[in-house]
């Protein structure tokens, strides 16, 4: 297996200041205020132009931030920038976007420049260079580039998410894309390999396995070894990084009781945080690394609580129905994003801290389970069985732009990379 999976061959040159943006947008759970944004055909002598134009339009359109323009047909002749502006204006677009891609001495080159039309003044221009096979990464940090420009906040088109196939004929831990593409496997150990989790760095990964007929816990550091680090009669299973890489917690049965541990990956130092005789599991960290939530059945049916990395304070969150699990911090701090149950099917939800709301986010979906927030807090990956096999699915906090992920067998456990 090769050491780097996620290596970006990518040089980034001449980033010129950008320009502060007047265009609200609205991040609200309830609905985006989305910008329509035009993307002119390709210009240059790379083959494969209106191929990677629709790879640009689908990254901006599943970033939550912009309405792209469909195809369109208007005569653009003239090359006057006044007059280019006003004609993209009539069919309502604010932005537009323009890319050059070339071949230069073996290289790939793109120009790209983002115009507000309004004012018919560029908001910046920016030229990035890689190999000649890396057309795609090239649009995927220039779409991030652009939603970096109007939000401040990093796009999430070069992103994977790792997640569980049973497409060999074993469960093995797979990446892909964000958007579904280019799907590779990690682990090949021909045995039942479950809930995976990337560090911070995506030099680790942490799974539970049955490699040596029990549900261990191992950490598998990319390029070089596989340490078991949890062996009980029980299972070791649901573990998550904290933000900073440095700790890593999970949950364990032993003795006939399932806790939450937390373990520290430069000592091995390993400490139990919840000690009640209820069964507490699927921890993740805030996005401080200062407390966990989690799910427990300490008081009848699993509920979701938070507490603090040292296990105290302990509080349950206001959720809706009487059975629910797999609860995710968004990235932001403002939701947590879980799965509950009735009449069998589990259904996303969303819970509001500045609210205190729930949110539901699938309807009519079949069983929807495990939901794993985008780094930027404007997606949710989970696993649906609507198809009759569980596929792996995204979708916008506010329930749109739903896409299918996954074809092929089943597939489990999404965990979103950073």
């Amino acid at each position: 297996m090769k050491k780097i999976f996620f290596a970006l061959i990518l040089i980034l040159i001449s980033i010129p200041s950008i320009s502060q943006q007047e265009f609200e947008i609205n991040l609200s759970a309830k609905g985006y205020s989305l910008i329509n944004i035009a993307v002119d055909r390709f210009k240059g002598n790379f083959a494969e132009k209106e191929k990677t134009r629709k790879i640009l339009i689908k990254d901006l359109k599943l970033s939550g931030i912009f309405s792209p323009i469909k195809d369109y047909a208007i005569d653009l002749v003239s090359n006057e920038r006044g007059n280019r502006c006003k004609k993209f204006l009539s069919i309502e677009a604010k932005i537009l976007v323009e890319v050059s891609l070339t071949t230069e001495n073996n290289m790939l080159v793109l120009n790209g420049k983002v115009t507000d039309l309004i004012s018919c003044k560029p908001i910046f221009k920016r030229q990035y260079k890689g190999e000649l096979n890396t057309a795609k990464e090239l649009i995927h940090t220039f779409a991030d580039d652009i939603i970096f420009a109007f939000t401040g906040t990093k796009g999430i088109s070069n992103t994977k998410i790792a997640f569980v196939s049973d497409r060999t004929g074993h469960r093995e831990i797979f990446i892909m894309d964000y958007n579904g593409e280019n799907i590779r496997q990690l682990t090949k150990l021909k045995s039942t390999t479950i809930f995976p989790a990337v560090s911070p760095d995506r030099s680790v990964i942490a799974f539970t396995s049955y490699r040596d007929n029990n549900p261990d816990l191992f950490l598998y550091f990319l390029g070089h070894r596989i340490k078991r680090i949890y062996h009980a009669e029980g299972i070791g299973s649901t573990p998550d990084f904290s933000p900073d890489g440095k700790l890593m917690v999970f949950s364990a049965s032993k003795n006939g009781n399932t806790d939450i541990f937390l373990y520290h990956l430069k000592t091995g130092q390993m400490d139990r945080l919840t000690k009640s005789s209820a069964i507490d599991t699927s921890p993740k960290f805030s996005p401080n690394g200062k407390a966990i939530v989690f799910t427990s059945d300490r008081y009848g049916s699993p509920q979701i609580y938070t507490m603090g990395i040292d296990g105290l304070n302990i509080r349950k969150i206001n959720t809706v129905g009487t059975y629910n699990d797999q609860p995710a911090w968004s990235p932001d701090g403002k939701f947590i994003a879980y799965s509950s149950m009735k009449k069998g099917r589990f259904d996303i939800f969303l819970y509001d801290f500045a609210t205190g709301k729930n949110i539901r986010l699938t309807h009519n979906m079949g069983s929807c389970e495990n939901p794993v927030f985008s780094p930027d807090s404007r997606r949710i990956a989970f696993q649906s069985n609507k198809t009759g096999k569980y596929q792996i699915y995204s979708i916008n906090i506010n329930g749109s732009n739903l896409v299918q992920l996954t074809f092929k067998g089943n597939n489990t456990c999404p965990y979103w990379v950073k």
